[in-house]
């Protein structure tokens, strides 16, 4: 039994598929699926299920990957005991869209000053996809917008950091460009540019907050925030983005955008981090999110 083996195993089962698990890794399909063919082999039994659909851990499998959990543990511990700078590494990330574009950089600054080196990768996504993504293991925590039934997820924990509310976007050429606020009636009149999936799917945000007779009028639908913005400053189009989230937005900045508040209706909701109980934080991990959420607190305070 090779630790090669054990690691294959383990990235299949994270991405449900063992193509996708060598897509990652930078390995051919066929050397990913022989390595885990072989330890089945070894071990006398079948670990995944394959269907046409990818593969899932049986029952014995889960088992299995609960003690490569246990043995990669190990591993990082050895690094961080060899290593000489403890504060350096990798940290894998998943956030709703804003916050990359909020606290990121900022989070980036705070790790370069306090010379921390660390590597960020970060994804962006929907809160259920970030969801989906810490669960599986691809991110060691993701950033969300709190949404109903995510307390029944029993391999995550979820913690509060802040609330905020939605505010609507216009441009020059709206007319509401001189207005503080606008009713949700005449909201509703407008040409709306939607983000990704907004009012389709039951994802968080805005969807969970707005019933099917109350959905603006979309006209265009995209996953480009920057197009979004600079199709409000060019047209008579609005969209909602988040009031702290988008504070220190460009567009906003240098004036060629405005926000107003919805005078009749409060769309506030919460903003909060999710962490496997199933695959424990590397040291690293807790810095990079102490420092998350200290910048945070600054700037909300």
């Amino acid at each position: 039994m090779k630790f090669e083996q054990l690691f294959f195993l383990r990235e299949a089962a994270k991405y449900g598929s063992i193509s996708v698990a060598a897509e990652k890794n930078y390995m051919s399909q066929s050397s990913v699926s022989h390595s885990i063919l072989n330890l089945e082999k070894e071990l006398g039994t079948t670990l995944l299920k394959r269907t046409n659909a990818g593969v899932a851990p049986t029952q014995l499998g889960e088992m299995v990957l609960l003690k490569i959990e246990d043995i990669t543990q190990s591993l990082n511990e050895i690094v961080d005991i060899t290593k000489e700078q403890r504060n350096s590494g990798e940290v894998n990330i998943s956030c709703i869209p804003c916050i990359c574009e909020w606290i990121i950089p900022q989070t980036l600054q705070q790790l370069k000053d306090n010379s921390m080196n660390v590597q960020l990768s970060v994804s962006t996504a929907e809160s259920n996809t970030v969801v989906q993504n810490v669960s599986s293991g691809i991110s060691e925590f993701g950033i969300i917008i709190r949404y109903d039934g995510l307390e029944r997820i029993s391999e995550l924990k979820y913690t509060p950091l802040f609330r905020d509310e939605y505010w609507l976007y216009v441009g020059p050429k709206s007319p509401y460009w001189d207005k503080d606020s606008i009713t949700y009636e005449q909201l509703l009149k407008e040409p709306y540019i939607a983000y990704r999936d907004e009012f389709k799917h039951y994802n968080g945000g805005l969807t969970n907050m707005i019933s099917s007779s109350d959905i603006p009028n979309i006209i265009f639908r995209t996953d480009n925030l920057d197009s979004i913005k600079n199709m409000i400053a060019q047209n008579n189009y609005i969209a909602f983005f988040p009031k702290h989230m988008s504070a220190n937005d460009i567009y906003l900045q240098s004036g060629h955008i405005r926000r107003i508040r919805i005078s009749d209706r409060k769309l506030d909701f919460e903003v909060g981090y999710v962490e496997s109980v199933k695959y424990k934080q590397k040291n690293i991990d807790k810095i990079v999110l102490g420092v998350i959420k200290d910048t945070i607190k600054d700037i909300i305070s």
